[in-house]
């Protein structure tokens, strides 16, 4: 079973149609041997992209149902404080969330600073907006 680890910047990108990230989503999410996980952040996160656009809210459980939680733990978040890469707070917490998912995780991001920072920290990395991994 490959376990993809999906960051919020994939997510937008396939709830908003990129067609790309949209057709990777929907095979992932088909695919009885793969499984999607993410940190619990990433609700907020759609949320708050969903309301700024003025999008309906309900939007976002067309990609939440199919992703299994990562709880959001004080080991998580030290974790994220203890990361040196050059990362924005909510990224150091996806990143501190992949990495216990597991070394097989692969994290789903088109984040250029995440991408260098699960390469660093071992994890590897696909971006379905670019076609690009890592």
């Amino acid at each position: 079973m490959t376990t993809f680890y999906l960051d919020t910047s994939v997510a937008v990108h396939a709830l908003f149609g990129t067609a790309t990230a949209q057709s990777w989503f929907d095979s992932v999410t088909a695919d009885e041997k793969s499984r999607l996980v993410s940190s619990r952040i990433l609700r907020t996160e759609l949320i708050r992209v969903l309301r700024r656009e003025g999008r309906d809210l309900a939007e976002r459980d067309l990609i939440l149902v199919h992703v299994s939680g990562v709880r959001l733990t004080e080991a998580i978040l030290t974790s994220a404080e203890a990361t040196t890469a050059h990362l924005r707070t909510l990224d150091s917490i996806h990143l501190a969330s992949a990495l216990t998912a597991g070394a097989q995780t692969v994290v789903a991001t088109h984040d250029r600073g995440l991408k260098a920072a699960c390469g660093s920290a071992g994890l590897a990395w696909i971006d379905p907006v670019d076609g690009s991994s890592g």
